[in-house]
């Protein structure tokens, strides 16, 4: 197959972008009939439901000539979140054993018990979002390379909720530190192959903007936040990288709430039937406005040894969080 030749910015400085190729009939025929199977089989078939989704969205997006793929199952979304749904159960006998038992006078053991269930469904999820993105990463592939994540499920929820703990304190004003920060161990500990992305940014940078915003959070009616996360989008991917490419993005604030509001009215006006063309208008309005710039030394990408996971998703399931990627909405 033909590599397209690069394009030019306006600054004669040539790019490559993903393209996203797939038809709206023919996803709207996949989501018909996994809503039917659905109903069928009283939601049983969700996993593979999302699998297919998943299979027609990767193998129809491309870079540089060459399609993505998904090699997940249904099957181990099942069993993943058999096991976490295993894993909630006891713990939630748990609690309910230990409210039972302790004594309605002691009103500071109940605060405590009920401060160390919080702590700990935080902790769950943040540790279930992480390794949701893993199990995605470790079933995609391009060109027959793995992407794949290392790092600590464990050490990322314990990172995210220390921070948050402070930001609730800081009455939120810690949260670009906060989200730059594990958004840097996210990146960081991403791989195509053997070759790692790297992040370099800092929330720090943007902080005068966030102050900003926050504060006319209340006279914008929180519209202004559409214009931050623009910023903030065109930042992250100004301090990313993999191996030789680097990357770029540019909408504004306007374009974002248009995206937005048109994807929540084909929602409301299609009662949910609509989803593949808001999951596709996100592709498409993502993939536009990305550049990838620099070059890939392919002979140096090997495929990773790292072991995969074998069930996917589980906790992620359970918490409603499933199957988000770069910010494209959950497939």
């Amino acid at each position: 197959m033909q590599v397209p030749s690069p394009e030019e910015s306006p600054d004669n400085t040539p790019y490559r972008q993903l393209h996203q190729h797939g038809r709206l009939g023919d996803l709207l025929v996949i989501h018909l009939i996994n809503t039917l199977l659905r109903w069928a089989t009283l939601n049983i078939y969700h996993f593979w439901a999302k699998t297919r989704i998943r299979e027609y969205l990767w193998s129809h997006q491309s870079f540089e000539g060459d399609r993505f793929e998904y090699t997940g199952r249904g099957g181990e979304l099942l069993v993943g979140f058999l096991k976490a749904a295993l894993a909630m159960i006891g713990l939630l006998a748990l609690a309910a054993l230990i409210f039972t038992g302790a004594a309605p006078s002691v009103d500071p053991l109940l605060v405590s018990l009920g401060a160390a269930v919080y702590l700990a469904g935080n902790l769950l999820t943040a540790a279930a979002g992480y390794s949701a993105r893993g199990y995605l990463l470790s079933r995609t592939r391009w060109r027959s390379i793995r992407f794949g994540q290392t790092g600590s499920a464990a050490g990322f929820a314990l990172r995210s909720v220390g921070l948050g703990l402070l930001t609730l304190i800081t009455l939120g004003l810690l949260w670009p530190i906060r989200r730059h920060y594990l958004l840097g161990y996210k990146i960081n500990n991403t791989r195509l192959g053997t070759t790692p992305f790297a992040y370099g940014g800092d929330g720090r940078d943007l902080y005068a903007w966030f102050l900003l915003s926050y504060l006319l959070t209340i006279p914008t009616l929180g519209l202004i936040w559409f214009w931050y996360m623009a910023r903030d989008a065109a930042y992250v991917a100004s301090r990313t990288r993999l191996g030789g490419l680097r990357f770029e993005i540019g909408y504004t604030g306007g374009q974002l709430l248009g995206l937005r509001l048109g994807n929540l009215l084909i929602t409301l006006l299609t009662f949910g039937l609509g989803y593949p063309w808001a999951i596709l208008r996100n592709f498409r309005f993502l993939f536009s406005r990305l550049r990838l710039m620099g070059d890939l030394d392919y002979e140096r990408i090997l495929q990773s040894q790292e072991e995969t996971p074998r069930s996917g998703e589980g906790l992620a399931e359970i918490f409603g969080m499933s199957g988000s990627f770069l910010g494209l909405g959950r497939v």
